[in-house]
């Protein structure tokens, strides 16, 4: 039977947009590769994923006794969280670009790892 593991970032202060790449870049790997590679990059987004990996690889080891070599990504989601404070934009944009309000996007990392058969 396959058991899950849940690792949850919210209200992640990056945009989906810019999270979502790297996100991709490491879903098929096993989560200790997943974590070398994310360690590696130059990106600021993939910093977030990575603490949500380790949390992760955390809650396995003290919660479940699980050794991370068993353990694979079943599901790394990026959400959309709620579009943060608004910011007033000191130039002209006209009625087309929301009159030149600037919204902070915030993202949801939802990681799930599974072991077992």
């Amino acid at each position: 039977m396959k058991k899950l593991i849940i690792a949850k970032a919210s209200n992640v202060t990056t945009s989906p947009r810019k999270l979502r790449p790297i996100a991709t870049a490491v879903a098929h790997l096993n989560p200790k590769q997943a974590i070398v590679q994310l360690q590696m990059m130059s990106k600021r987004a993939a910093y977030p994923l990575l603490n949500v990996f380790l949390q992760a690889m955390g809650n396995a080891k003290n919660n479940f006794g699980v050794s991370p070599d068993d353990l694979k990504i079943e599901k790394l989601a990026i959400g959309e969280g709620p579009r943060g404070a608004k910011k007033a934009d000191v130039h002209a944009h006209g009625a087309r670009f929301d009159r030149g309000i600037r919204r902070k996007r915030l993202s949801h990392i939802t990681l799930v790892l599974s072991y077992g058969s």
